[in-house]
């Protein structure tokens, strides 16, 4: 997670104005890249779930490290808009693959009772990366150029991807064990090829019902769950693409007083990571959440009117707490709400849906940009996500309705 997040979730923003620059390219062709990256993303996301499932999160995180590196080799021969395009494509698919779809299933299946709490030390990697990766790619960009260093990010990926995926195990049971390290009897089938190990469920806690895809499709808290991730998803996606390119253009900020508020929007991240392990796993998942999304809300407006690095600063506070806070939570509620058997494939339903927010926001501020400014677009941005505040409400574990 932190090399995804590293190098292209947070570092693609310092790519953005130098290729602005020598290409004459508007803000909105930029961001629209990403629109179409996430389009994309959304459609593939249930058959990502579906290929977790079935093969293994170890297969897919090395295919997406596999595409990750590719992506970085086209966009250091990018000369024009299409070729662009095509390298912001391979580098979305290959990042979301290699950094998150699988590593959240694969702790899913590990964990029920500290669900939240593993999911947030995991996600930890996302401000991680941004700390670690942010200055270095600044400085690198600034003094080698936005080729050298997109090439030089493609051969240090090909470089760790073996290494990273040969430490993921998907499930317990294959591995002697169960979620939360309950006692298990185990038995090994010596007249199979395979000889696998076969671990015999023993209940130590409440039921979870596993839901099947269908089952969650038609529940109402996934759909309210998906919309209101969508809406967090809206802004989180604007201010990944656009703060950099906004406060160096609107606040006259240098690129690396631009990479300072990066590391510190990711070093708070990390710090609401814990917090929100501790929260979600003592208090209603859905009310965390929510609180969270007026976090969102008022962290991008404090922004959009900042006038000095003051201003700027406190936003960057807010927005990486709540940021920190909700990502672990809303990853494992879905566990909660829908169980383990068909969690990928729920899971990618649900980012397709999301991913709407991700498409509309960055291509709205871009277009508020170019015609308008920065500041009209995050204002509108940043209400429209704290309304996800009251879908957050309203939303009801379907698991207590089965064992009513």
């Amino acid at each position: 997670m932190a090399v995804s997040s590293g190098l292209f979730f947070h570092g693609f923003a310092f790519y953005v104005e130098p290729m602005r620059r020598q290409f004459g390219w508007s803000r909105a062709s930029l961001s629209g890249a990403y629109s179409v990256s996430q389009i994309a993303r959304g459609i593939f996301a249930p058959i990502e779930g579906f290929l977790i499932e079935r093969v293994g999160a170890r297969w897919v995180t090395f295919i997406g490290f596999m595409l990750f590196a590719t992506g970085f080799g086209i966009l250091g021969i990018v000369d024009n808009i299409t070729t662009f395009y095509i390298a912001f494509l391979v580098l979305s698919f290959g990042s979301g693959m290699a950094g998150h779809s699988a590593a959240i299933a694969s702790i899913n299946n590990w964990f029920r009772r500290y669900r939240v709490r593993a999911i947030s030390i995991a996600m930890m990697g996302l401000g991680l990366g941004g700390i670690i990766f942010s200055p270095i790619l600044a400085i690198a960009i600034a003094n080698f150029g936005w080729e050298m260093t997109a090439w030089a990010s493609g051969i240090l990926l090909v470089m760790i991807a073996i290494p990273i995926t040969l430490l993921i195990r998907f499930h317990p049971e294959p591995y002697g064990y169960l979620p939360d390290n309950a006692p298990a009897v185990m038995t090994r089938d010596t007249t199979s090829y395979k000889s696998e190990v076969t671990v015999t469920k023993v209940d130590t806690g409440k039921p979870e019902y596993d839901f099947t895809v269908n089952e969650a499709l038609r529940s109402s808290a996934f759909w309210l769950m998906s919309i209101g991730h969508g809406l967090a998803m809206l802004l989180i996606s604007t201010i990944t693409f656009h703060q950099v390119a906004y406060l160096e253009a609107d606040l006259n900020f240098s690129t690396t007083s631009a990479a300072t508020i990066v590391m510190i929007t990711t070093g708070f991240n990390m710090v609401g990571q814990p917090i929100g392990g501790l929260l979600g796993d003592r208090y209603p998942k859905q009310y965390v959440i929510a609180v969270t999304m007026i976090g969102h809300c008022v962290a991008l407006l404090l922004l959009a009117t900042a006038t000095q690095f003051p201003q700027v600063l406190a936003a960057a506070i807010i927005q990486g707490l709540s940021w920190g806070i909700r990502g672990p939570v809303l990853m494992a509620i879905r566990g909660d709400f829908f169980g383990r058997a068909h969690f990928p494939i729920i899971m990618g339903f649900s980012q397709g849906i999301m991913m709407i927010g991700m498409i509309i926001g960055p291509l709205l501020a871009g277009y508020m940009a170019d015609h308008y400014s920065y500041g009209t677009g995050f204002v509108i941005i940043a209400l429209t996500t704290g309304s996800g505040f009251f879908l957050f409400l309203f939303i009801r574990n379907p698991q207590l309705s089965v064992y009513r």
